[in-house]
């Protein structure tokens, strides 16, 4: 037999005192605010590279990144002037600074939505290179200057140096100035002003013509080196056209059934 349930507790008996009624307060009028308490009008909102430029801190971090970054592209460039330790630094520092005033130029041209005219251009490079001028003398800052007009065909010839630096026959000296002079010469209507010969970075791609000039100035092998990179840059090129990346993919055709 299962047991009794046990009884239930007792819950003890709590006297309730009544609550006084709750009487609402009228509301107390606010005070206008007068101009001194009218909160200070917005500023407009500060881009990254502009706040970062206006911190020390911050500025001596990106302006040592901008020194090591530019180490690569103007490294030859370096070696030819021969400068003395405490003249390099100093011309690194000054390459650094112009990188970011160009870079800040484009950027607020970019924020206005105007494009910089060639004299802007002109402007924003002539106080960037007066210091250079300064530090360097006459015929290093023309050596200089030749070195940076020349940045896009040395970038180009420089990714096929390194292609060749393992063959059996390297790009010499001779070849490596002769390649960046004629290509240097070519018309490219693909640089853009806010890449190129300042920001060290920019390489132009292979052409018909670049490949012309190359077969009378590489030997056979080292041609079909260059030959074989023209080629998969053509594919690449022919597949994107035909299946571009941002098209749609096509709608399926759903069948319809009649009724007969």
């Amino acid at each position: 037999m299962l047991a009794p349930p046990a009884p239930m507790p007792q819950v003890p008996q709590v006297a309730v005192t009544p609550t006084k009624p709750v009487v609402k307060q009228p509301k107390q009028p606010q005070a206008r605010k007068t101009d001194a308490q009218d909160p200070a009008p917005k500023q407009p909102k500060q881009q990254p590279l502009t706040k970062a430029l206006q911190n020390p801190e911050t500025y001596a971090m990106i302006h040592a990144e901008f020194k090591r970054r530019l180490d690569a592209p103007y490294g030859k460039l370096y070696r030819e002037l021969g400068l003395d330790a405490d003249t390099l630094q100093k011309f690194r520092g000054l390459l650094a600074e112009k990188e970011l005033s160009m870079a800040e130029g484009f950027r607020l041209a970019a924020e206005a939505k105007m494009p910089l005219s060639a004299d802007s251009l002109a402007a924003l490079r002539a106080d960037a290179d007066g210091p250079i001028k300064e530090l360097l003398g006459d015929e290093a800052y023309a050596n200089y200057k030749y070195y940076e007009s020349t940045l896009p065909a040395r970038n180009h010839v420089n990714e096929l140096e390194a292609r060749l630096s393992y063959k059996s026959e390297p790009l010499n000296s001779d070849q490596y100035a002769a390649l960046v002079s004629a290509f240097a010469a070519l018309p490219d209507s693909t640089i853009k002003l806010g890449s190129g010969a300042w920001l060290g970075n920019y390489s132009p791609e292979i052409t018909k013509e670049s490949l012309e000039i190359a077969k009378g100035l590489l030997t056979p092998s080292q041609f079909a080196v260059y030959q074989e990179e023209y080629e998969i840059l053509s594919l690449a090129q022919m597949m994107e056209k035909k299946h571009p990346k941002n098209a749609s993919p096509p709608k399926k055709k759903t069948k319809s059934y009649k009724k007969k």
